[in-house]
């Protein structure tokens, strides 16, 4: 898999403390994309089976429940992302993704039998595509208003709720000799 980066934990991306992995590679190009720098589809690659041991030790070792998924587009990956899902499953007590593609499409087969498949591993999807004159302050977990917070795991729609209700949030982390924001910024707040 060609990730980004992974930081941890994060409180920004979801409640109580999460792994965050960002995929690298994106063909959307959104105007404002708060993350340009992941969109080219190029840089190394990662076993899958390293990755998830990677994330489920790193979940260990931090007290971590959740993994966020982001990217780039997490689909753009599909299969990788669903042999991902089905070994670090067991490890997490919750697994949001972020996509620019519709949960619609996604269950239509946009990304083909894998991305369809991967749905049923993911407890929180966040679809659609980000739309800069959209986004909004009360868009908590969006980026913008036109994407939906989809509870595959209707069990967690509460605690969902509660967590939605402190507004959005960033973090500031050192990474890689860089700083890297976590959280939903407002329009114009990258600059």
């Amino acid at each position: 898999m060609r990730i980004a980066r992974m930081i941890a934990p994060v409180h920004s991306l979801g409640p109580g403390k999460r792994v965050c992995l960002w995929l690298q590679g994106c063909l959307r190009d959104c105007p404002g994309c708060i993350s340009p720098e992941l969109q080219p589809a190029a840089g190394p690659e990662t076993p899958v089976e390293l990755l998830a041991d990677i994330l489920t030790r790193t979940a260990r070792r931090g007290g971590c429940g959740g993994l966020t998924i982001s990217g780039g587009e997490p689909f753009l990956q599909a299969a990788e992302l669903l042999r991902l899902l089905a070994l670090v499953r067991d490890g997490f007590q919750d697994i949001l993704v972020y996509t620019g593609y519709t949960l619609k499409e996604l269950w239509g087969g946009a990304r083909g039998p894998e991305g369809r498949d991967c749905l049923t591993y993911i407890d929180v999807l966040i679809d659609g595509p980000y739309l800069q004159e959209r986004n909004r302050p009360d868009c908590v977990l969006r980026g913008s208003d036109n994407q939906i917070i989809h509870y595959l795991n209707p069990a967690l729609a509460g605690c969902y709720r509660t967590y939605l209700a402190q507004g959005r949030m960033i973090e500031s982390f050192s990474h890689g000799g860089d700083v890297v924001l976590t959280g939903i910024m407002d329009r114009g707040d990258k600059d």
